[in-house]
């Protein structure tokens, strides 16, 4: 199939990056359908417990996980609110329903982005703008690089999933296109697991 693509590097918790992001996107395309919130960090070897936690790590865990997904929705929902309709998609973790030890910045960013999707599906339906996030087990990406890289702790995060082996991008493909569709007209506020079962167990 064609299409077109237009490349806007930005950092999501800089609100001028994300204004003019936006902008951009808007001025090559005329219109935007769709907003795919993904950018995330782990701050590996530094988040960690609560009362270990330094001040810089909580505060650009937040600002980028939780932060960067309020920018990027503040700055594209009035195009949706003019087109009477678009679709906002999140991507969670489970770390956000279940914590994770030593992840206190993580775990709670993430907590706090099912939140964040729930009063915007709430606020917005009424508007026709769609809001859902998709939850991701453990995905084998370059995020994880670093937890996957020791073979010990790659088998057990192997164990944590029923169907027996990690994740890896072409997974969560399908549902994203899904919830990006016309297809997914009356889904909203949900919250969909691609972790071969790790929360149902």
């Amino acid at each position: 199939s064609e299409g077109a693509a237009l490349f806007a590097r930005a950092d999501v918790s800089d609100e001028n990056d994300v204004k003019a992001m936006v902008t951009a996107a808007s001025n090559c395309f005329g219109r935007i359908d769709i907003l795919f919130n993904n950018a995330a960090i782990l701050l590996h070897g530094r988040d960690t417990r609560a009362h270990e936690l330094s001040t810089e790590v909580w505060d650009r865990t937040m600002a980028v996980n939780l932060g960067g997904y309020w920018l990027c929705s503040k700055y594209v929902i009035p195009h949706m609110l003019r087109q009477r309709q678009g679709s906002i998609i999140h991507v969670a973790s489970p770390t956000g329903m279940l914590g994770f030890a030593s992840l206190t910045a993580y775990s709670t960013s993430k907590g706090g982005v099912f939140a964040l999707t729930r009063a915007m599906a709430a606020d917005y339906a009424p508007e026709h703008i769609r809001v859902n996030a998709i939850v991701p087990g453990t995905i084998d990406t370059p995020m994880n690089a670093a937890e996957l890289a020791n073979e010990e702790s790659r088998q057990r995060f192997i164990a944590m999933a029923p169907a027996g082996r990690l994740g890896i991008p072409e997974d969560i493909c399908g549902l994203a296109v899904f919830l990006a569709s016309d297809e997914s007209q009356y889904c909203v506020g949900g919250f969909y697991a691609v972790d071969g079962g790790q929360t149902a167990v």
